[in-house]
């Protein structure tokens, strides 16, 4: 055996206990052995043992001890500063080994997206691909979730920055009012209606405070400046109103006719199909610049299922916008 690998093998034989090391630079890191124990989720005792195994072997001081505060000694500034990095690598390649091995595929999406779009969608999701598993994460905040967390799949209107992510364009906003048929008929039926007249009946508002993703740069104003003329002849105030940050709740009171609603293609076109809404008139506002996307942690697509879901997700989009075939004649800018 060459000396090469006997001083290697020695070295290795010689290394401490990754626990330890693991203990030792999470305590280095707060300051605190009581922070290192709850990040941990261990007992302090469970720290201070092996921090003491990790100093005995190395017969050393690793930290200064002074009551509850603690400080890296010269000798633990050493083994911290090679350490951290070491830690850090492999606790990383061994997410990436989890990931890749993890039998559901995470899905995160936000509430109304949620609700209004994929809910209807996954028993068909289900029954054509029984063997994927799916772990869908609903929240507002994607980015801020714990790493255990991590979604292979996010579909938002905020595409992150980070360079492990794969970011693809999935469907552009369009725009158009709806209302039930029995609101229709109360205040509307028998008239030649103009988009500025819905604003003279009874509308539905998304609040500007603490509203989602789905909605955040379009309103009943951008509608009626969009609509109304240069000399204001057409200018209408607006009748009666309910606002809401929940989209979700909106559109189920359209359903229930307290009111005219700005549609969301996607998260409309069901209700328009199914009669629980109709469109009032046929003025729209298409956004080509405008889209959710499509957001895949870069290790996604080494996930079982990843595939099936990718085939499904873009059929259902591309269905969903065939639908859509009114002539754009009112494209926003």
């Amino acid at each position: 055996m060459q000396k090469k690998q006997l001083f290697t093998d020695r070295l290795l034989a010689q290394m401490p206990s990754l626990r330890a090391l693991r203990c030792f630079v999470t305590a280095a890191r707060y300051e605190s052995f009581t922070q290192a124990a709850e990040v941990l989720c261990v007992t302090q005792a469970a720290i201070s043992r092996q921090i003491k195994e990790l100093e005995d072997s190395l017969d050393v001081a690793l930290f200064e001890r002074a009551g509850r505060h603690i400080a890296l000694t010269d000798a633990g500034r050493i083994l911290y500063n090679a350490s951290y990095l070491s830690i850090m690598n492999i606790a990383e390649a061994a997410e990436t080994v989890r990931r890749s091995d993890k039998h559901a595929l995470t899905i995160c999406v936000t509430h109304t997206f949620s609700a209004l779009w994929l809910s209807s969608r996954l028993p068909a999701f289900r029954k054509r691909f029984p063997n994927v598993k799916l772990h869908v994460i609903v929240t507002e905040y994607f980015m801020d979730l714990d790493d255990l967390m991590e979604p292979d799949i996010i579909i938002s209107k905020n595409p992150p920055r980070e360079a492990e992510y794969e970011v693809t364009p999935l469907f552009h906003d369009v725009v158009y009012p709806v209302c039930s048929q029995s609101f229709f008929d109360a205040n509307f039926q028998h008239k030649k209606l103009k988009p500025l007249d819905l604003l003279a009946r009874p509308t539905l508002h998304l609040s500007q405070v603490g509203r989602d993703q789905v909605c955040e740069h379009v309103d009943w104003r951008v509608w009626r400046n969009w609509f109304q003329k240069g000399d204001e002849t057409d200018r209408v105030t607006e009748d009666d109103y309910l606002e809401s940050n929940d989209y979700r709740l909106l559109v189920s009171q359209a359903e229930a006719g307290e009111g005219t609603l700005l549609g969301w293609h996607h998260l409309v076109h069901r209700q328009v199909k199914q009669g629980l809404l109709m469109r009032p008139v046929q003025e729209a506002l298409i956004f080509h610049d405008r889209h959710h996307y499509l957001i895949a942690h870069k290790n996604a697509k080494l996930r079982s299922g990843y595939a099936q879901f990718r085939e499904w997700l873009d059929e259902e989009v591309e269905a969903m916008m065939f639908e859509w075939n009114e002539p754009e004649k009112q494209p926003a800018k």
